[in-house]
């Protein structure tokens, strides 16, 4: 996935400036969460890498199967991909154009990594704690992974924060080899 970040981060920039221009932010957000939807199915798929196609049908096919949902931006943003050969960046693109999104409305993007699900009042507890510290427009979400054995794992942006038992028995191991 670093690779494919790497490839659309120019794109999702770029659309993100042109719909930011035309005002059209929230609608080309959904476009872009539609479109990398369905490139993950069979029918799209199988319409990016169909080797009869030429790089120009490749788009008008894809731009026809949802023209009406479309704006041109995005439209534009498909003829370019397809033109050079990237249309499987359409998910990448997404994720970076939220994440430029919530910087531009001043919003953390907050993952909380838990074992096992908390009760309602240690998840509000929680939620309360980052939102203080992070602003109530902060999007905290909740994931679950049972090998961090226990404790919590937050990701604010691109630090991390490990509270986990698994981080503490990683640091501790770390600290006897020196």
């Amino acid at each position: 996935m670093i690779e494919l970040t790497s490839l659309a981060r120019p794109y999702a920039k770029a659309i993100f400036s042109a719909a930011l221009e035309a005002g059209e932010v929230n609608s080309v957000e959904n476009e872009l969460n539609l479109l990398g939807q369905a490139i993950q199915t069979e029918q799209i798929n199988k319409i990016i890498e169909n080797p009869e196609l030429s790089k120009t049908e490749t788009a008008a096919k894809l731009i026809s199967v949802f023209d009406a949902e479309l704006s041109n931006l995005t439209k534009r943003l498909i003829d370019v991909l397809a033109e050079n050969g990237r249309l499987n960046l359409l998910s990448a693109i997404f994720d970076i154009y939220q994440e430029l999104l919530q910087e531009h409305n001043n919003q953390s993007s907050i993952e909380v990594i838990v074992a096992s699900e908390p009760s309602a009042e240690s998840k509000q507890t929680i939620i309360n704690k980052l939102q203080a510290l992070h602003g109530a427009s902060a999007n905290i979400n909740f994931k679950e992974d049972a090998s961090i054995m226990g404790g919590m794992s937050l990701k604010v942006g691109d630090e991390t924060l490990d509270l986990s038992i698994r981080g503490r028995v990683k640091k501790l191991v770390n600290q006897l080899n020196f």
